[in-house]
């Protein structure tokens, strides 16, 4: 059971971070595909030919080019920084600070307060990679008119963000919900996503590194098989698990242990 009045308190307290990194997260993208230039990026894709650089910079086309810079960085890094600040401090943050005992003095069953904090952490990523991708479409339209693009495939590299990150944000909700102290929630929760996205990066960038891409789970999230007519459905569905089975692991723990109240 939901909290109107908790899920309005925690939109009202975070809307100003999630604003911010909605914000830049647009305008990343919208840069991107403004600047795009099938040319320069063939002049490009040459100078870097035989280097790390080259893995990097991906296909010379244009969802290519945005599945390794903005699907491959920008838009992976961004919602990681806000996934790993909010879920902190919609549990654990709390519970250090000693407001979360204040708010369950009050008849709200823990399993509420939880449940809605959880709620909100998976609308506000919903709502701010629904944005990106709206606002990606328009630009293209803007900026890009006359692209032969495959909507489809847009799509669809915009539903594997989603999941993505819904997946990451269980992990550091996870570990909100697992301890009293925010310098231990912060350690897990955003120790685990960050080196994620390193080990994939890396593997990314260094062909002889390739095999570190494979221990993170980001390397679920994979755009070259979305763009080249490879399997992804049983990815897409791993990362909504795992996301459903930490999220779900978070909540029992937070309504199961003891607090300091």
């Amino acid at each position: 059971m939901l909290s109107k009045p908790i899920f309005k308190q925690t939109l009202k307290a975070n809307f100003k971070l999630w604003l911010i990194f909605t914000l830049i997260m647009t305008v990343f993208h919208m840069v991107l595909i403004a600047v795009f230039d099938p040319k320069t990026l063939s002049d490009m894709s040459g100078m870097v030919k035989d280097t790390p650089l080259a893995n990097l910079l991906g296909e010379a086309s244009f969802l290519g080019m945005l599945a390794k810079t903005f699907y491959g960085i920008q838009g992976i890094l961004l919602p990681v920084v806000f996934i790993i600040m909010t879920a902190n401090s919609l549990i654990a943050s709390q519970v250090d600070r000693g407001s979360m005992a204040y708010l369950l003095s009050t008849p709200t069953k823990r399993s509420t307060v939880v449940l809605t904090q959880a709620v909100y952490l998976i609308t506000s990523l919903f709502v701010m990679v629904l944005i990106v991708n709206l606002a990606g479409l328009a630009s293209i339209r803007i900026f890009q008119g006359d692209l032969d693009l495959n909507k489809m495939d847009y799509l669809k590299l915009n539903i594997g963000l989603f999941l993505l990150m819904f997946a990451t944000s269980g992990i550091s909700f996870f570990f909100s919900c697992l301890f009293n102290l925010s310098k231990n929630s912060l350690a897990w929760g955003a120790g685990i996503p960050m080196a994620f996205f390193l080990l994939k990066l890396m593997g990314d960038v260094d062909s002889s590194l390739e095999g570190l891409k494979y221990v993170s789970m980001n390397a679920l999230f994979d755009t070259h098989a979305i763009l080249n007519g490879g399997t992804y459905t049983l990815q897409f569905v791993a990362l909504a698990v795992a996301g459903s089975v930490l999220y779900m692991l978070g909540i029992r723990v937070f309504k199961q242990k003891d607090l300091p109240l």
